[in-house]
């Protein structure tokens, strides 16, 4: 079973940035970039998914976050 993209990126691109003390705001999913590339174009080579899934992921990612 593939697991569901927005947990990987929750916790990658979040959780482990919150963890080391990183505003929320700082965070690579609220920055939309990592290392100075877009993170919908490193998630979807990351995980071999098309780029407009990978955004997708993002929203939920940022959606399950506001909650």
């Amino acid at each position: 079973m593939k697991s569901d993209p927005h947990i990987l990126i929750l916790e990658s691109y979040f959780f482990g940035y919150i963890d080391r003390g990183i505003g929320a705001d700082a965070t690579p999913l609220f920055t939309g970039t990592l290392h100075g590339k877009p993170l919908a174009g490193v998630i979807a080579e990351t995980l071999q998914i098309p780029l407009d899934e990978a955004g997708a992921a993002i929203e939920s990612a940022r959606q399950e976050v506001w909650l």
